[in-house]
């Protein structure tokens, strides 16, 4: 095949580097090559002729954002979910179509633990080992009392047990995205941080945009222990381990806390290399060989 062909194919691509251009020409190798789909619109783009090859047109119908259908499935019922109570944010578009979103990556990741419990809390006892039942797997989640009066929510949550304790594992799901670079400040923050003994340093340190996001996360964690919602909430970060950027943020907010363990960096890698250890069913298998074909083996596109 000729190199302008190949380009056609591929598709658009903005001028990038690093970390986020290798990500980027991945998923439109995936698009082309595993979905066989055209590239679809430019999300930034006001022009809706304007194409990139990171997105696929139509993805509602088909479905073809998510690796599986339990995954897909999830969706639909995340969706349903929402209509009763809705937090944080989900953008259909960037849902279905954008295969650089860290959204659709999300459900990929464990949507199929929302369909099966006993199955969700052996995957999530591969972290959190003193768990010992899953009551409930959420997306966008944040508590019905908005504690921290924001938009604040956990991309995924689970509702579990520890003996005869209830409480929530709370992580945030990033993909190529940085997080948020606001600095924001609120009183009802300055609150829960003062009530919590979790904090190792000044608060101050914490609402700097480096650590705002997390920061948030954790103080949301902290104001539902404190609300008497849960006996405890453990939190944590799910990221590539080749962004370097997201895994430095997270090891030194993890250092700025007393109880480092209860906050868990958990890289693609070793999300699927713990769940592959488990007892599977093939179906369950495929699933981890797409999540490391689709998010973790770019060597497959390298060459191209």
């Amino acid at each position: 095949m000729n190199k302008q062909k190949l380009r056609e194919l591929i598709g658009n691509l903005p001028k990038e580097s690093g970390f986020k251009k290798k990500m980027r020409f991945h998923q439109s190798w995936w698009r082309t090559f595993v979905l066989g789909e055209k590239q679809g619109q430019w999300p930034k783009s006001k022009d809706p002729q304007k194409r990139i090859g990171s997105t696929i047109m139509a993805g509602k119908d088909s479905g073809k954002n998510f690796l599986t259908d339990n995954s897909f499935e999830t969706v639909r019922i995340t969706l349903e979910e929402r209509k009763e109570f809705q937090a944080g944010i989900m953008e259909e578009d960037r849902l279905y179509n954008n295969l650089l979103s860290s959204q659709p990556l999300c459900f990929n990741f464990f949507g199929e633990l929302k369909l099966d419990l006993d199955f969700a809390l052996r995957v999530i006892k591969c972290f959190f080992p003193d768990i010992t039942r899953v009551n409930q797997v959420w997306f966008e989640f944040a508590p019905r009392a908005n504690h921290t009066s924001d938009n604040s929510a956990f991309d995924i949550a689970l509702e579990v047990e520890r003996k005869d304790q209830t409480g929530l594992i709370g992580l945030e799901c990033k993909f190529t995205d940085k997080f948020s670079p606001d600095e924001t400040d609120k009183a009802e923050y300055k609150n829960i941080f003062d009530k919590s003994g979790v904090f190792k340093n000044k608060y101050k340190t914490y609402i700097v945009s480096r650590f705002n996001q997390l920061f948030r996360n954790q103080l949301m964690a902290e104001a539902m222990v404190q609300e008497g919602d849960y006996d405890f909430v453990y939190t944590g970060l799910v990221c590539h381990d080749g962004d370097n950027n997201g895994n430095k943020i997270g090891k030194e907010f993890a250092s700025l806390l007393e109880l480092e363990q209860e906050f868990q960096i958990i890289t693609y890698r070793e999300y699927v290399s713990q769940v592959q250890q488990l007892p599977l069913t093939w179906e369950q298998r495929e699933w981890t060989m797409l999540l490391w074909a689709r998010y973790c083996s770019t060597n497959l596109s390298d060459k191209i």
